[in-house]
């Protein structure tokens, strides 16, 4: 499987005016997430769109639980517990001290830059990731 878990602050910007955040914020928290997942694994989205591949989102999935508020420290925890083929599936959990505020799901698709057509995961980055899911 793989697993990361991130901090962010909540800032100004993502909340209404009595300090709620946002529901349309999650999913940039989900692409936090997300990039953060591929860094720590040294494989960066510019360096996958610099090998011509593509992962356009073509699933959401957001379950509210509790509101998260303006200067709460939030966890995004993110992973992917299947080896991908052509589409890769991340789960998330966004907590705020062991509170569970949204819980979520987003399926993203491997396309070729050239074709814009989906591709089989790249035998480069399922050699990378496989260790992970011994």
């Amino acid at each position: 499987m793989l697993y990361n878990k991130t901090q962010i602050k909540v800032r100004y910007g993502e909340t209404d005016q009595m300090g709620i955040v946002n529901n349309a914020v999650y999913p940039s928290w989900f692409e936090i997430g997300r990039t953060e997942l591929f860094d720590e694994l040294k494989l960066p989205y510019s360096e996958m769109e610099k090998q011509g591949i593509m992962l356009p989102l073509s699933e959401l999935h957001i379950k509210y639980h509790s509101p998260a508020y303006y200067g709460d420290t939030v966890s995004i925890e993110t992973s992917v517990k299947e080896m991908p083929g052509v589409r890769i599936t991340f789960d998330y959990r966004v907590t705020h001290n062991e509170r569970l505020i949204v819980s979520g799901q987003t399926v993203q698709a491997f396309i070729s830059a050239e074709t814009r057509r989906p591709i089989r995961i790249p035998d480069h980055l399922r050699h990378a990731l496989s260790p992970h899911f011994q």
